[in-house]
């Protein structure tokens, strides 16, 4: 009887995996963040099935989220984690609030995102790279 109830519990597990797999985000402890050429210890990078990004600073101080789909950086409006491990967004395609702009001129992100790197301009003008393994 047990065996049957954990075994229902994790085909449940793994069909709502399925479902929701653009919406959860892994952390993947071997990424490398780079800023400006400097490597960032204080950066977890979080990851999903679309090869999406999300950036967490300083244990979700700030939070950086990179989509494929928009290819546009923004702190996310809703999001719930659990610390260090995985997070879930509230859609597929989730909402954002753009990265304020301090530089001069119009906001350009400069956006490349391969299987091994995604890399980008932030709200600073500081070039960010992420090595993906």
């Amino acid at each position: 009887m047990v065996k049957s109830i954990l075994a229902l519990g994790f085909a449940v597990l793994i069909v709502l995996g399925v479902v929701y797999r653009q919406r959860e985000y892994v952390r993947d402890p071997l990424a490398k963040v780079y800023r400006n050429g400097v490597a960032e210890d204080n950066v977890e990078v979080f990851q999903n099935w679309n090869n999406d990004i999300l950036l967490e600073e300083d244990r979700g101080a700030t939070r950086i989220l990179l989509q494929e789909w928009d290819q546009m950086p923004g702190t996310p409006t809703a999001l719930t984690c659990i610390q260090a491990v995985a997070c879930l967004t509230a859609a597929d395609h989730a909402p954002t609030i753009p990265l304020v702009w301090t530089g001069k001129g119009k906001y350009d992100p400069k956006v490349v995102m391969t299987n091994l790197e995604v890399s980008f301009v932030d709200g600073t003008g500081a070039e960010v790279r992420i090595d993906l393994r």
